[in-house]
Protein backbone atom coordinates (compact mmCIF):
# COMPACT_ATOMS: atom_id res chain seq x y z
CA UNK A 1 0.00 0.00 0.00
CA UNK A 2 2.81 2.27 0.96
CA UNK A 3 4.79 1.49 -2.58
CA UNK A 4 1.45 2.63 -4.21
CA UNK A 5 0.95 5.44 -2.52
CA UNK A 6 4.67 6.67 -3.37
CA UNK A 7 4.18 6.03 -6.64
CA UNK A 8 1.19 7.88 -7.20
CA UNK A 9 2.73 10.49 -4.81
CA UNK A 10 6.09 10.49 -7.28
CA UNK A 11 3.67 10.99 -10.32
CA UNK A 12 1.43 13.89 -8.71
CA UNK A 13 4.73 15.81 -7.79
CA UNK A 14 6.04 15.41 -11.45
CA UNK A 15 2.44 16.76 -13.20
CA UNK A 16 3.11 19.56 -10.83
CA UNK A 17 6.33 20.10 -11.51
CA UNK A 18 5.63 20.19 -15.25
CA UNK A 19 2.85 22.79 -15.05
CA UNK A 20 4.60 25.02 -12.88
CA UNK A 21 7.80 24.64 -15.33
CA UNK A 22 4.79 26.00 -18.26
CA UNK A 23 3.57 28.55 -16.16
CA UNK A 24 6.48 29.80 -15.31
CA UNK A 25 8.06 30.14 -18.58
CA UNK A 26 4.99 31.28 -19.52
CA UNK A 27 5.01 34.51 -17.59
CA UNK A 28 8.51 34.81 -18.23
CA UNK A 29 7.83 34.93 -21.58
CA UNK A 30 5.30 37.56 -21.30
CA UNK A 31 7.00 39.96 -19.40
CA UNK A 32 10.09 39.40 -22.14
CA UNK A 33 7.52 40.29 -24.74
CA UNK A 34 7.65 36.95 -26.80
CA UNK A 35 5.19 37.25 -30.06
CA UNK A 36 4.63 33.31 -29.90
CA UNK A 37 3.58 33.21 -26.67
CA UNK A 38 1.55 36.20 -26.43
CA UNK A 39 -0.70 34.70 -29.26
CA UNK A 40 -1.36 31.81 -26.48
CA UNK A 41 0.34 29.10 -27.76
CA UNK A 42 0.72 26.34 -24.79
CA UNK A 43 1.58 23.52 -27.24
CA UNK A 44 4.35 25.10 -28.13
CA UNK A 45 5.54 25.75 -24.56
CA UNK A 46 5.57 22.17 -23.75
CA UNK A 47 8.23 21.40 -27.30
CA UNK A 48 10.43 23.87 -25.35
CA UNK A 49 10.52 22.44 -22.39
CA UNK A 50 11.24 19.15 -24.07
CA UNK A 51 13.74 20.62 -26.17
CA UNK A 52 17.52 21.24 -25.49
CA UNK A 53 19.16 24.06 -23.65
CA UNK A 54 16.36 26.12 -22.80
CA UNK A 55 18.16 27.86 -19.81
CA UNK A 56 20.57 28.96 -22.48
CA UNK A 57 17.80 29.95 -24.75
CA UNK A 58 16.56 32.61 -21.85
CA UNK A 59 19.89 33.64 -21.14
CA UNK A 60 19.97 34.58 -24.69
CA UNK A 61 17.54 36.84 -24.50
CA UNK A 62 18.61 38.55 -21.15
CA UNK A 63 22.06 39.35 -22.80
CA UNK A 64 20.16 40.77 -25.90
CA UNK A 65 17.64 43.01 -23.64
CA UNK A 66 20.78 44.26 -21.87
CA UNK A 67 22.17 45.94 -24.95
CA UNK A 68 20.46 49.33 -26.93
CA UNK A 69 16.93 49.98 -26.72
CA UNK A 70 17.13 50.98 -30.52
CA UNK A 71 13.80 48.57 -32.01
CA UNK A 72 14.54 46.89 -35.81
CA UNK A 73 11.80 44.61 -36.19
CA UNK A 74 12.86 42.05 -38.67
CA UNK A 75 10.95 37.93 -38.60
CA UNK A 76 13.99 35.57 -39.17
CA UNK A 77 14.63 31.87 -39.47
CA UNK A 78 17.66 29.79 -38.71
CA UNK A 79 18.40 26.58 -40.08
CA UNK A 80 21.69 24.27 -39.89
CA UNK A 81 21.81 20.94 -41.90
CA UNK A 82 19.16 20.26 -44.48
CA UNK A 83 19.22 17.13 -46.01
CA UNK A 84 16.51 14.19 -46.59
CA UNK A 85 18.05 11.52 -44.18
CA UNK A 86 19.27 11.60 -40.43
CA UNK A 87 16.22 12.44 -38.64
CA UNK A 88 17.83 11.53 -35.54
CA UNK A 89 20.15 14.42 -35.75
CA UNK A 90 18.56 17.77 -33.92
CA UNK A 91 19.90 20.35 -36.36
CA UNK A 92 18.83 18.79 -39.77
CA UNK A 93 15.88 19.59 -40.99
CA UNK A 94 14.49 18.22 -44.51
CA UNK A 95 14.50 19.71 -47.70
CA UNK A 96 10.82 19.15 -47.88
CA UNK A 97 9.80 20.88 -44.51
CA UNK A 98 12.24 23.78 -45.58
CA UNK A 99 10.19 23.93 -49.01
CA UNK A 100 7.18 23.95 -46.95
CA UNK A 101 7.94 26.57 -45.22
CA UNK A 102 8.24 28.47 -47.58
CA UNK A 103 5.30 27.74 -49.19
CA UNK A 104 3.33 28.61 -46.53
CA UNK A 105 4.60 31.66 -45.44
CA UNK A 106 4.17 32.60 -49.26
CA UNK A 107 0.55 31.47 -48.66
CA UNK A 108 0.04 33.61 -45.44
CA UNK A 109 1.38 36.88 -47.18
CA UNK A 110 4.93 37.26 -46.57
CA UNK A 111 7.41 38.64 -48.89
CA UNK A 112 11.08 36.64 -48.48
CA UNK A 113 13.84 39.42 -47.65
CA UNK A 114 17.61 38.86 -47.64
CA UNK A 115 20.46 40.74 -45.98
CA UNK A 116 20.66 43.31 -48.99
CA UNK A 117 17.15 44.63 -48.39
CA UNK A 118 17.86 45.21 -44.84
CA UNK A 119 20.69 47.48 -45.65
CA UNK A 120 18.26 49.66 -47.43
CA UNK A 121 15.16 49.68 -44.94
CA UNK A 122 17.89 50.57 -42.01
CA UNK A 123 19.33 53.29 -45.01
CA UNK A 124 15.99 54.68 -45.04
CA UNK A 125 16.07 53.81 -48.77
CA UNK A 126 13.51 51.03 -49.14
CA UNK A 127 10.50 50.78 -47.60
CA UNK A 128 9.93 47.20 -45.73
CA UNK A 129 7.13 44.96 -46.74
CA UNK A 130 4.26 44.90 -43.85
CA UNK A 131 4.98 41.05 -43.14
CA UNK A 132 8.81 40.12 -43.96
CA UNK A 133 10.86 36.89 -43.93
CA UNK A 134 14.72 36.43 -44.20
CA UNK A 135 15.89 32.78 -44.16
CA UNK A 136 19.09 31.79 -42.89
CA UNK A 137 21.82 29.12 -42.72
CA UNK A 138 24.86 28.66 -40.01
CA UNK A 139 27.59 26.91 -40.23
CA UNK A 140 28.26 26.53 -44.09
CA UNK A 141 27.06 22.72 -44.63
CA UNK A 142 27.81 21.22 -47.94
CA UNK A 143 24.22 19.90 -47.60
CA UNK A 144 22.98 23.48 -47.75
CA UNK A 145 24.66 23.62 -51.62
CA UNK A 146 23.24 20.53 -52.34
CA UNK A 147 19.87 20.46 -50.84
CA UNK A 148 18.81 23.92 -49.61
CA UNK A 149 20.19 25.88 -52.35
CA UNK A 150 18.14 24.07 -54.81
CA UNK A 151 15.28 24.62 -53.29
CA UNK A 152 15.76 28.04 -52.81
CA UNK A 153 16.35 28.69 -56.25
CA UNK A 154 13.49 26.21 -57.60
CA UNK A 155 11.08 28.63 -54.94
CA UNK A 156 12.91 31.78 -56.31
CA UNK A 157 13.54 32.54 -52.52
CA UNK A 158 16.90 34.46 -51.43
CA UNK A 159 18.87 32.95 -48.43
CA UNK A 160 21.95 34.20 -46.56
CA UNK A 161 24.66 31.18 -46.05
CA UNK A 162 26.49 32.55 -42.53
CA UNK A 163 29.94 30.61 -43.07
CA UNK A 164 32.94 30.20 -40.45
CA UNK A 165 35.50 31.41 -43.07
CA UNK A 166 38.70 28.21 -41.51
CA UNK A 167 36.09 25.80 -42.16
CA UNK A 168 35.48 26.07 -45.94
CA UNK A 169 36.28 23.00 -48.00
CA UNK A 170 37.03 21.41 -44.97
CA UNK A 171 35.18 18.51 -42.73
CA UNK A 172 31.77 18.22 -44.90
CA UNK A 173 31.27 22.40 -45.60
CA UNK A 174 30.50 24.05 -48.75
CA UNK A 175 33.82 24.97 -50.98
CA UNK A 176 35.08 28.44 -52.01
CA UNK A 177 33.68 27.59 -55.54
CA UNK A 178 30.01 26.60 -54.60
CA UNK A 179 29.83 29.32 -52.45
CA UNK A 180 30.71 31.79 -55.34
CA UNK A 181 28.15 29.63 -57.13
CA UNK A 182 25.41 30.49 -54.83
CA UNK A 183 26.63 34.06 -54.30
CA UNK A 184 26.36 34.68 -58.43
CA UNK A 185 22.77 33.19 -58.21
CA UNK A 186 21.36 35.60 -55.53
CA UNK A 187 22.13 34.15 -52.47
CA UNK A 188 23.77 35.92 -49.68
CA UNK A 189 27.22 35.23 -47.80
CA UNK A 190 28.07 36.20 -44.46
CA UNK A 191 30.26 35.56 -41.73
CA UNK A 192 30.27 32.77 -38.96
CA UNK A 193 33.43 33.79 -37.22
CA UNK A 194 36.99 32.47 -38.17
CA UNK A 195 36.91 29.39 -35.98
CA UNK A 196 32.86 29.06 -34.42
CA UNK A 197 34.31 30.57 -31.16
CA UNK A 198 31.87 31.41 -28.04
CA UNK A 199 32.69 35.06 -28.57
CA UNK A 200 31.29 35.91 -24.67
CA UNK A 201 33.96 33.88 -23.05
CA UNK A 202 37.07 35.33 -25.28
CA UNK A 203 39.02 38.59 -24.87
CA UNK A 204 38.41 41.43 -26.90
CA UNK A 205 42.03 40.59 -29.05
CA UNK A 206 40.76 37.31 -29.70
CA UNK A 207 37.07 38.50 -30.46
CA UNK A 208 38.56 41.85 -32.75
CA UNK A 209 40.69 38.86 -34.66
CA UNK A 210 37.82 36.47 -35.27
CA UNK A 211 35.29 39.22 -36.46
CA UNK A 212 37.85 40.97 -38.26
CA UNK A 213 39.58 38.01 -39.90
CA UNK A 214 36.35 36.04 -41.22
CA UNK A 215 35.69 39.03 -42.81
CA UNK A 216 39.10 39.49 -44.89
CA UNK A 217 39.26 35.56 -45.50
CA UNK A 218 35.67 35.68 -46.97
CA UNK A 219 35.88 39.02 -49.12
CA UNK A 220 39.03 37.40 -50.58
CA UNK A 221 37.70 34.46 -51.12
CA UNK A 222 34.81 35.77 -52.58
CA UNK A 223 35.78 39.47 -53.92
CA UNK A 224 32.45 40.97 -52.72
CA UNK A 225 32.19 42.82 -49.51
CA UNK A 226 30.74 41.06 -46.60
CA UNK A 227 28.87 42.87 -44.23
CA UNK A 228 26.50 40.62 -42.01
CA UNK A 229 27.34 38.69 -39.21
CA UNK A 230 26.14 35.97 -37.24
CA UNK A 231 27.12 35.03 -33.35
CA UNK A 232 28.18 31.59 -33.26
CA UNK A 233 25.86 30.08 -30.32
CA UNK A 234 23.98 33.13 -30.45
CA UNK A 235 25.40 34.10 -27.20
CA UNK A 236 26.46 38.35 -27.35
CA UNK A 237 27.61 40.77 -24.75
CA UNK A 238 28.39 44.64 -25.10
CA UNK A 239 32.12 44.37 -25.82
CA UNK A 240 31.37 41.77 -28.60
CA UNK A 241 28.79 43.87 -30.20
CA UNK A 242 31.05 46.87 -29.95
CA UNK A 243 33.68 44.70 -31.77
CA UNK A 244 31.09 44.36 -34.25
CA UNK A 245 29.94 47.27 -35.01
CA UNK A 246 33.52 48.38 -35.99
CA UNK A 247 32.94 45.62 -38.97
CA UNK A 248 29.65 44.49 -39.79
CA UNK A 249 26.33 46.68 -40.81
CA UNK A 250 24.10 43.96 -38.94
CA UNK A 251 24.65 40.91 -36.71
CA UNK A 252 22.03 37.95 -35.99
CA UNK A 253 21.96 36.03 -32.64
CA UNK A 254 19.42 32.63 -32.76
CA UNK A 255 16.67 31.28 -30.54
CA UNK A 256 14.43 29.04 -30.29
CA UNK A 257 12.29 31.83 -28.28
CA UNK A 258 11.90 34.94 -30.17
CA UNK A 259 11.99 38.40 -28.52
CA UNK A 260 9.84 41.21 -29.88
CA UNK A 261 12.44 43.86 -29.14
CA UNK A 262 16.15 43.51 -30.81
CA UNK A 263 18.46 45.97 -32.12
CA UNK A 264 20.79 46.01 -35.67
CA UNK A 265 23.36 43.80 -33.73
CA UNK A 266 21.32 41.66 -31.64
CA UNK A 267 18.57 40.87 -34.78
CA UNK A 268 16.67 37.69 -33.84
CA UNK A 269 15.91 34.87 -36.00
CA UNK A 270 14.07 31.98 -34.49
CA UNK A 271 16.23 28.62 -34.70
CA UNK A 272 15.08 25.30 -36.82
CA UNK A 273 15.40 22.15 -35.87
CA UNK A 274 14.03 18.72 -36.30
CA UNK A 275 11.76 19.31 -32.70
CA UNK A 276 10.72 22.32 -33.47
CA UNK A 277 10.27 22.63 -37.34
CA UNK A 278 5.92 23.17 -37.46
CA UNK A 279 7.02 26.70 -37.16
CA UNK A 280 4.30 28.12 -39.59
CA UNK A 281 1.72 29.15 -37.45
CA UNK A 282 3.70 30.79 -35.35
CA UNK A 283 4.71 33.54 -37.35
CA UNK A 284 1.13 33.39 -39.48
CA UNK A 285 -0.12 36.19 -36.87
CA UNK A 286 3.28 38.28 -36.33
Amino acid sequence: MYLKNSKAITVLISFICFFAICAGLFAYAHHIGSPVLESGRLEWISRVIYGPNVRREIARLKHAKELSPEVFPITALCYHEVRPDRADDFLNVNPEILRRHIREFREAGFTFIDVDDLRQYEAGTAQPPEKAVLLSFDDGYADNYKYAYPVLREEKVTGTFFVVSSMVGKDNRMTAGQLKEMQANGMKIGSHTVNHEVLTKKSAEQIDYELRVSREQLETMLGKPVYALAYPTGYVNSTVQSIAEKYYDMAFIASVIPDAKQTRYTLQRYGVFNWNEHIESIFRNR
